[in-house]
């Protein structure tokens, strides 16, 4: 009898080990595996601000806060400006790559080319978040348009000097109300700016013609290759976009 139950207790034991040795088999494979590790490197920039003029763009164009490398017009990393009814933004851009030298507050075409940069600053330096405290800020149509061009370019003979050619005064806060449903003194039956409709206004005719039937000036050649690829499709779409102030 003794001898039965220590070979049916020996049997047991071994079986016990056998099913230990298969579930230590089937818990590791013998291979070692690397950590995996999460990414959390890269900046991040914070922008508070109260924005207006967010509602008046077209579909071709986004306020963003966007991070861009050296030398380089389109965004490494972008985030879509949102404002709260009363215009306060608040919000972070996270992940910002180290190739990023510059962070803007700034109008992106489709394409994610910086447009018209209505503030920036600088990533050298700064270990800590990356901050934009900008108060008020117009980031309407019209008034990246003005800074884009009219301060830059029309300005410099339209009202910046004391002296409005053809009586025509484009500097900030007075071009709007210069152009937009003005009727044109030089090109019968044309207004200025005609809201919706930019191929038949004077301001298209001539920042796209070197011609145009009853101006003098040439104003095509005032035109530099960059602002005819990015600020005339941005009057443009102003324009058809019904030119809103």
């Amino acid at each position: 009898m003794m001898k039965y139950l220590y070979k049916s207790m020996k049997i047991r034991i071994f079986a016990f080990a056998a099913i230990a040795v298969l579930l230590l088999a089937a818990c590791d494979d013998g291979r070692i595996y690397n950590e995996v590790a999460v990414d959390t490197t890269g900046q991040s920039a914070r922008l508070t601000a109260t924005i207006t003029g967010l509602d008046h763009w077209t579909d071709n164009y986004t306020v963003s806060l966007a991070g861009f490398a050296e030398g380089d017009d389109y965004a490494s990393i972008s985030k879509a400006v949102r404002a709260n009814a009363d215009g306060q933004v608040s919000m972070t851009l996270n992940n910002i790559p180290d190739q990023v030298t510059s962070v803007r507050l700034c109008v992106l075409d489709r394409l994610r080319r910086n447009v018209v940069t209505f503030s920036e600053v600088a990533t050298e330096g700064v270990r800590d978040t990356i901050r934009l405290e900008l108060g008020t800020v117009d980031a309407s149509m019209l008034n990246a348009i003005q800074q884009g061009y009219l301060n830059t370019t029309c300005a410099n003979c339209h009202g910046a000097s004391n002296y409005a050619a053809a009586g025509l005064n484009l500097t900030a806060g007075k071009s709007y109300a210069a152009l937009v449903g003005v009727a044109s003194r030089k090109v019968e039956g044309h207004q200025l700016v005609a809201p919706g409709k930019a191929a038949e206004s004077v301001l298209h005719m001539v920042l796209h013609n070197e011609h145009v039937e009853g101006i003098s000036m040439n104003h095509f050649d005032l035109v530099s290759e960059k602002n005819a690829e990015l600020i005339l499709p941005l009057i443009d779409s102003w324009i058809d976009g019904g030119a809103e102030q």
